[in-house]
C-alpha cells in the first residue's frame, strides 16, 4: 500500500443492490515500445469496463486521469490511466476474465483480452446543492526513506456544502486504503461550508499522520486521493480493499446523498 496509515480494516461491507447487467467485451491493445505488456493488459481492461458501462447505460464512461511517467529502453514516455469511473449512470463493480492471448497481426504483437463485465446502474438524482472540495497543499511528496516516519506526510483539506460523514482514502492502480474514518478517530463528520483539515493539528500531535511510503524502484509514483461525503447514518463507510469493491461501495450510495471529489499527488523517492 502506498501510504501508512494508523488503522487497517480490511473487510467491505455490502449495504445495497441496484439494477445490474453484465455483458461480455473483448478488447485488443497493440503493444509499441513505451507500452509493456503488463500495461498493455491494463489498457485493455480499462477500455472492456468502459465500453460495458456505454452498452448497458448507453453513454460513454468519464474518468479521472491521471499523467504518468514511464522510463523505458527508449527513454521516457508519458501516459495516462484511467483510475475511477465517474459516471453518474452506471460503475463496473465485477470483472471475470475468460480468455486472453498474444496475437501477431502485421508484424504487430496485441493482446486481446474477453472479460464478462457486471455493470451496475446508479440510483437517485444528483443533488446540485451537495458539493465537495478536496486540495492537497502539496502535489509532490518526497519519500526518500524506507522508514515511512522520515517521509513527507500527506494532509487533505475539505470543505463540504452540507454537513455529511466523511470517507477519505488514497487510490494506486487497482488498490483503495482507506485513511479515514479509523478505530482511532471513529465517524468524521464535517460541518457545512466548513474547510478543515485532515488529520487536523491536535491529531497531528498526538501521532496520527498519513505518511507516504518510497516507490519501489525509485521511481515516481502517481497517486489518487479521493473524499466521499455521504448524508445520513446508515451508510457504513468504506474501509479498504480493491477498486472494484470499492466501485460496488459508492454506487450504493443514492447520488442524492453523496458528494465526491478527487486530488491528484506524484510521490517522489527524492
Amino acid at each position: 500500500m502506498s501510504l501508512l496509515a494508523a488503522f487497517l480494516i480490511l473487510t467491505t461491507p455490502r449495504f445495497a443492490h441496484a439494477q445490474r447487467e453484465t455483458v461480455v467485451v473483448d478488447q485488443r491493445i497493440t503493444l509499441t515500445d513505451e507500452l509493456t505488456p503488463a500495461a498493455a493488459k491494463r489498457r485493455a481492461l480499462e477500455e472492456a469496463m468502459a465500453e460495458a458501462v456505454r452498452r448497458v447505460v448507453g453513454v460513454r464512461v468519464r474518468s479521472t486521469a491521471i499523467s504518468t511517467t514511464t522510463e523505458t529502453s527508449a527513454g521516457y514516455s508519458s501516459d495516462y490511466r484511467s483510475i475511477v469511473q465517474l459516471d453518474a449512470v452506471g460503475r463496473a463493480v465485477d470483472v471475470q476474465l475468460q480468455r486472453e492471448t498474444w496475437e501477431t497481426v502485421d508484424d504487430a504483437v496485441r493482446y486481446r483480452g474477453t472479460w464478462a463485465i457486471t455493470v451496475e446502474r446508479e440510483v437517485g438524482t444528483p443533488d446540485p446543492g451537495f458539493t465537495l472540495d478536496l486540495a492537497v497543499p502539496r502535489t509532490v511528496l518526497d519519500a526518500p526513506s524506507e522508514d515511512p516516519a522520515r517521509n513527507d506526510e500527506l494532509v487533505a483539506t475539505v470543505t463540504s456544502s452540507r454537513s455529511a460523514s466523511l470517507v477519505l482514502a488514497s487510490i494506486v492502480d487497482d488498490s483503495v486504503l482507506a485513511l479515514l474514518p479509523n478505530a482511532y478517530t471513529g465517524t468524521v463528520v464535517l460541518a457545512p461550508a466548513t474547510m478543515t483539515d485532515l488529520p487536523p493539528p491536535d491529531w497531528r500531535a498526538r501521532g496520527l499522520r498519513f505518511r507516504v511510503t518510497r516507490p519501489a524502484g525509485g521511481a515516481l509514483r502517481d497517486e489518487l486521493l479521493v473524499a466521499v461525503a455521504v448524508t445520513g447514518t446508515d451508510v457504513p463507510p468504506f474501509t479498504g480493499g480493491t477498486l472494484l469493491e470499492f466501485q460496488r461501495w459508492l454506487v450504493g450510495i443514492p447520488l442524492d446523498r453523496r458528494a465526491v471529489a478527487f486530488a491528484p499527488y506524484t510521490v517522489s523517492p527524492r
